[in-house]
């Protein structure tokens, strides 16, 4: 495809970053913004059996603690442990994805509707507090000393990296401006980090879908 063409289809905007990152080359631009597109797809694959693992273990861990109807139960007036003040982010979430399935609830409907930033936040001191501070067992392999706030950190700068490949934003780029996949690898290594410290073989977990060091050495050879 001529350039000119590519850039119409995915905007100036957009594709202005590439051509600078690489020296004004039309032909490379187009090879790094489809790369970008391919690791993203790496990462996002691995994402997507990182949080759904992430979220089953703390359900588990809250049903066990808490009942089983746990996240029906904390967003109830008066007794609700959503209900504590600085919760209020997490409380509306658990309240519309209950809300939002009307007469098809069910708890494990429910659990599968909440976003990655409503497990995040779970780490979040409020709400480990107000849950009573036992989520970090759902992580026994993490290095001592460990607690929750680095965990929600952890958490929250991999939700940053979801949200750009969702928003459709590169992943490839350096500071200054350059072709760079430290941003991604240091994300792709919290990733891993996370499910190690979960007891999970993460080799076996993602045998067979993890394809991003491929990706990232074709990106750092452009």
């Amino acid at each position: 495809m001529l350039y000119s063409d590519f850039e119409r289809l995915i905007s100036t905007p957009r594709i202005v970053k590439y051509l600078a990152a690489c020296g004004n080359n039309t032909r490379k631009a187009m090879t790094l913004y489809r790369a970008n597109i391919r690791l993203s797809t790496e990462i996002f694959s691995i994402l997507c059996l990182f949080e759904v693992a992430l979220r089953n273990a703390i359900d588990i861990h809250y049903r066990g603690k808490l009942g089983n109807n746990w996240l029906f139960d904390a967003i109830q007036p008066g007794a609700g442990h959503l209900h504590t003040v600085g919760c209020e982010k997490s409380l509306n979430s658990a309240e519309n994805a209950i809300a939002g399935l009307g007469m098809y609830y069910s708890h494990d409907k429910a659990i599968a509707e909440l976003t990655f930033g409503f497990w995040t936040y779970q780490f979040a001191s409020k709400e480990f507090a107000a849950a009573g501070s036992t989520l970090l067992s759902v992580l026994p392999g993490r290095p001592f000393g460990t607690n929750h706030t680095k965990v929600f950190k952890k958490l929250a700068s991999i939700n940053r990296i979801r949200n750009r490949i969702a928003h459709h934003e590169p992943i490839c780029f350096g500071t200054p401006l350059s072709i760079s996949t430290m941003y991604a690898t240091q994300k792709y290594n919290q990733i891993r980090e996370i499910l190690q410290w979960m007891g999970i073989d993460t080799k076996a977990f993602l045998y067979g879908i993890d394809g991003f060091q491929q990706e990232k050495e074709y990106i750092d050879g452009l």
